[in-house]
């Protein structure tokens, strides 16, 4: 015996007591629950797609400076003669770009921080955002600390 179905009866009484509106008929299935929109779509956090944006162009920033500056040194090595008043040029253009480079990655990482910290928002760009910028800044830190150890050996 199903305990989930009604009882089988014939009366007429009972088929009639299945057709009142708001009674419980225990033969019909039931609608399905309907999902719901969520009302919790949330905006993507402003300073999160700052920080992104940030990130993507520091990053972008390295590259092209560094590809400037080994074209420049590779044809400052092929030439021997004027090497040294090229090179001064050279390497000061690499450290001023890094150093505003890195700058600008200290920036994105405390607007990222500012990004995670709004309430009723997204935090994907704010969390990619600073980790990038964090781990362009924790480069940065190993370049410096390299060549001041390589300095120091001289």
């Amino acid at each position: 015996m199903d305990y989930n179905s009604p009882p089988k009866s014939d009366s007429q009484e009972a088929r009639q007591d299945s057709l009142f509106p708001g009674q419980n008929d225990l033969s019909k299935p039931e609608v399905p629950y309907t999902y719901q929109t969520n009302k919790r779509d949330f905006k993507h956090s402003g300073p999160g797609i700052a920080s992104f944006v940030i990130a993507l162009v520091t990053f972008i920033g390295y590259a092209i400076t560094f590809v400037v500056v080994g074209k420049q040194a590779s044809s400052i090595l092929s030439e021997s003669n004027s090497g040294i008043n090229e090179s001064a040029g050279t390497f000061m253009f690499l450290g001023l770009t890094v150093l505003i480079l890195a700058a600008v990655n200290v920036i994105g990482a405390v607007v990222g921080i500012i990004g995670l910290t709004l309430r009723n928002r997204r935090k994907v760009f704010a969390v990619i955002g600073t980790i990038i910028n964090a781990i362009i800044l924790l480069l940065f830190m190993l370049l410096i600390s390299t060549i001041l150890v390589n300095a120091g050996s001289y």
